[in-house]
This record gives structure tokens, sequence and C-alpha cells, in this order.
């Protein structure tokens, strides 16, 4: 969809789509569904064609690229239905690890991240979240030169087969906020993994342990460290939201696909005026989402500090047509939209998933709009200039 890729883009977007197409089918995709860490052999390819060091600096083995490139391979994953960790542990804990930690700590593990020796996951969402930015309720006290962690966190994707937990705290004696490498295997630490919806695994992690010093992420500020939280986050949404613009591109297609074959009343479904229209709904839909990927991906590279907004504006907007494409897929095939034997109902899974991780769409809208009216920003279109 972008209007033209770079010859880098070009390569990993269609050596992606290639390496899945060839290894990473629907029946090959059952090795890797609720299984700890999905496929070994997969993440070791992910490693092997570099895409586990995609946004990783060179100095520590990765390729030093960006969002745009992030999300076209979150497309491709999408439209193959990837349950592999790569966001939790790639685009998430080790890009936090990348920004937060320290050279030592960014020395020791991230070689290891791009060469799939190691996996990392990130511990952040908690019980009566509505959206990823509230203050967290896992408390951190320092105790000596070590700290207290304490409290629970939910829905911690990859934590199951994690070597190291980068766990986010409220610092006790303010409203700022902390990162620590936590080992999972420490004691105080209690991780409960179970299937998700989705096909991918997750954990609930409970903690009341002793840290070391050194388990503290890098040596910055509690205020930095909060908004380099805020940024990866507002761009793991944003990744998210490009893997479900490839789901549902693939979901049309196989639509499109099957009404065309099926036959009501001597006639292809694809025939009849209402299906027509529908269709194109989800096709509009489909190229508005992926719009506002793009346009998302691109301004947090140039305005790094709004971050958060552009993930609102594409979560919102991505969200609404991802339930949208999600529900008409099963309407138009039927009872067969139900059945494991077709894709289509392991999307609509997937979507629906997404549509609920990291808030929903409405409370991001939410939240962007009263920053929007508190700012007075909605007298300045950026076609039109100022407005009255």
């Amino acid at each position: 969809m972008l209007a033209s890729l770079t010859e880098e883009q070009a390569l990993i977007q269609g050596s992606a789509l290639d390496w899945l197409a060839g290894n990473y089918s629907f029946i090959d995709r059952q090795t890797s569904v609720h299984r700890d860490g999905g496929s070994p052999a997969a993440w070791a390819a992910f490693a092997e064609l570099g895409w586990l060091g995609l946004t990783l600096p060179e100095e520590t083995g990765g390729s030093g690229l960006g969002q745009v490139e992030a999300g076209l391979l979150m497309q491709a994953f999408g439209r193959h239905l990837v349950v592999e960790p790569f966001h939790a542990c790639v685009l998430q804990a080790a890009r936090l690890l990348e920004l937060s930690g320290s050279p030592a700590q960014k020395q020791e593990w991230l070689p290891r991240v791009a060469a799939a020796e190691l996996r990392l996951a990130l511990a952040h969402a908690e019980p009566g979240d509505v959206l990823p930015w509230e203050q967290r309720r896992t408390i951190a006290t320092q105790v000596g030169d070590g700290w207290q962690i304490k409290g629970t966190k939910q829905l911690a994707t990859g934590a199951p087969d994690a070597d190291m937990l980068i766990v986010s705290a409220r610092l006790a004696a303010g409203d700022s906020e902390l990162l620590f490498m936590v080992d999972p295997g420490h004691h105080g630490v209690r991780v409960e993994p179970y299937d998700t919806g989705d096909g991918a695994r997750a954990a609930d992690i409970h903690l009341d342990a002793a840290l070391p010093a050194e388990a503290l992420l890098g040596n910055g500020t509690p205020e930095q460290a909060t908004d380099v939280l805020h940024r990866v986050l507002a761009e793991g949404i944003v990744a998210h939201c490009w893997q479900a613009t490839g789901a549902m591109q693939a979901v049309l297609e196989q639509t499109m696909q099957y009404t065309q074959q099926r036959k009501q009343f001597g006639q292809s479904l694809s025939s009849f005026q209402v299906v027509q229209h529908r269709l194109a709904e989800m096709a509009v839909l489909c190229v508005e989402a992926q719009a506002c990927c793009e346009l998302a991906a691109m301004r947090m590279k140039s305005e790094p500090a709004q971050a958060r907004n552009f993930a609102a504006m594409a979560r919102s907007k991505t969200a609404r047509a991802a339930r949208f494409v999600s529900q008409e897929a099963v309407q138009l095939h039927g009872a067969m939209g139900v059945c494991e034997e077709l894709p289509v109902a392991a999307t609509f899974r997937m979507l629906l998933a997404f549509m609920q991780m990291d808030g929903d769409g409405a409370s991001h809208a939410e939240d962007l709009g009263r920053k929007v009216l508190a700012s007075g920003a909605f007298n300045h279109s950026q076609t039109l200039g100022a407005t009255q």
C-alpha cells in the first residue's frame, strides 16, 4: 500500500511473504499453536532471516531499522497468523532494553536475542487496566542497595518461555515508573501460564520479590523510564495494528474466493449485489486501516513525543475496521466461517484478541479526544491551518 518502498523495505516484505508462504501454511502453523514460545524451528529461522534483530542496533547484531520495516514484517505475520512471540520479545522487551538499558545490559542480552539464544518478555498489563498508560499498581521500594517489588501482572505474552522478564513498576516514593529485569525463576516470582484465544501463550505473574541493584534497567531517572516505556508501548500498539491489517487483507481475499466458488440459487454468492457491497466495504476498511498504520509509523519517527497520540489514532481506526471485516468474513462464509478447517475462524479469534489488547479502540479514541479538547488542538487543521 505504501506509495513506494525502499529497496530494503521491499526485500523485507518480499522475503517475509515468501518464507511464510512456503514454511508457515495454515497446516504448518498447528505445530506452533498453544506451545510455549511457538515452534523452535520457526524461531531459529526468524533469527537466520535477520528478523529478530530487525530493529535492534547494529552494534548488538541487529539491522537498526525502523517502525515501517517492523510494520511490514508484522503485516506478513498477521497474514499468516504467526503465533511466535516476536512482538513481545523483540518489539517490546528488547526495544525497552535498547532504549533504557545500560551499555553492559545491552551487550549482555541484545546480541543473544538477535541470535535466538534467549528470549525476553514484557510484563506490563495489570488487572483493572483500561489503557496501558495508566499508573502501575505494582510497587517498587528501594531497600538498601536493592529493591522490593510487589504486584500482579496479567496477559504477559511470551512469558511462559521467557529467559528474562522486563517488569514495569511504580516507584513507592512517587508517581514515576521504573523498569526491572526479573528472572522468572527468582524466589518470590510466580508465573501462571495459559493459552490465549489467538493461539499464543501468555501468563499472569505474581511478584513479591527482593531484587538486587543490578535488576534495575539502566541508570536513568524515573521520568526518563516513564517516557521510554510509553513510547515503546505506543510503537507496540501500532505494530499490532499492522499485524491486524495483514490478517484483514488475508481474510478478505479468502472471503472473495469463497463467495465466487459458493453457489446459491444457481449463481455464485459474489454475483449478488448485497454481497458485492459488503466485500467492497471490507476492502475500503482494509485500505483505510493500513493507511493509518503507515501514517502513524512515519510520524512516530519524526515526532516521537507524539507517539501516544498517533498510536491512539491508528488503534481506534484499525479496531473498528477489524471488527467489521472479521464479522463480515464469518457471516459471508456461513457455517464454514466457524469451522477449524479454514483459516477464517482462527483469523476471527486473532482479530477479536487484537481488539481487546492494550486497551480497546473506543477507550483510546476517548482518551485522545480529551487531550485534543484540553489542548485546543481541534482549532487547527493540518490541511487548512487555523480554524474558527
